[in-house]
């Protein structure tokens, strides 16, 4: 008799066990988290101080309700001023059917600008993808340089192409001396996805970096951050938050979505604003 309480206690206790990893599980994938940073630059125009970007980024098609209305009603909660989409926003093998519905939501809420991940290289939807941004407003950067206006004031808009594009596309570094020579004085925001430009591309000439790819880690400890990089090996950097170089600083969000069989865990979907302030 002993024994099998024993048992029943055990087994009461597993099955709770299993219940909270489920909903931690689906906490992270479903419970979306808005994070908010304010920033100070030198070279921000006066007319730009208050200027809030709202960015997505790896989406990997997933949906936040019907239509994706939770994810659009809180982006157009916040009212920003630009928003950006720095990759891996397309599902697997380059689903796009969770991403009309957004892009349609968010169509004519403020500038809106996009720039490739390594997902949309490797599932070789680049072109539609581009294609149902641009029905939609959105302006696609591949290693261009765009000029978002003020009144008389203007600040850079760059997207720099993602490594799994084609061989012959210029290099964060072109990328970056095109910038120097077009726009050395202007205020430049960065688009990218890859997180790795501190450690590869510390003095790259811009004023602030706005990239992804990480998943903040995937699975995050307390006071720890992210376990996991995105090739499911131990040991993730720059996975979430606010990160400086010498030059610049770089701000990486965990994303939205998974594209790995290891679930996110303490690990909510996360959509990232910045607001920009004049440096007094």
């Amino acid at each position: 008799m002993k024994q099998h309480k024993i048992f029943k206690t055990a087994l009461l206790v597993f099955a709770l066990l299993i219940l909270l990893t489920a909903g931690l599980v689906l906490d992270s994938k479903y419970h979306l988290q808005l994070t908010e940073y304010d920033l100070s630059f030198r070279k921000l125009p006066e007319s730009f101080d208050g200027c809030k970007v709202l960015q997505l980024s790896d989406l990997h098609g997933a949906s936040f309700g019907p239509e994706n209305r939770r994810l659009v009603d809180l982006i157009r909660q916040q009212e920003p001023d630009i928003i950006v989409l720095t990759g891996d926003i397309a599902g697997k093998d380059g689903a796009l059917e969770n991403v009309e519905p957004l892009l349609t939501g968010i169509e004519g809420l403020a500038p809106t600008y996009y720039v490739n991940g390594n997902h949309e290289w490797a599932d070789g939807c680049v072109e539609e993808i581009e294609a149902l941004m641009e029905s939609r407003g959105v302006i696609c950067l591949s290693n261009e340089i765009e000029l978002l206006y003020r009144g008389e004031d203007s600040i850079a808009i760059v997207g720099a192409e993602d490594p799994n594009g084609r061989a012959d596309m210029i290099k964060p570094w072109g990328l970056s001396l095109r910038l120097g020579e077009l726009y050395s004085d202007h205020f430049s925001l960065w688009l990218a996805h890859r997180n790795d430009y501190i450690e590869m591309y510390n003095d790259i000439g811009t004023d602030l970096i706005l990239c992804g790819h990480a998943h903040g880690g995937i699975i995050r400890l307390p006071f720890a951050g992210g376990l996991l990089n995105v090739n499911r090996s131990f040991g993730a950097e720059y996975e979430s938050g606010v990160y400086a170089s010498d030059h610049y600083r770089m701000v990486v969000s965990r994303g939205l979505g998974n594209s790995i069989s290891i679930p996110r865990l303490f690990n909510r979907p996360e959509v990232v604003t910045v607001t920009l302030h004049k440096e007094k």
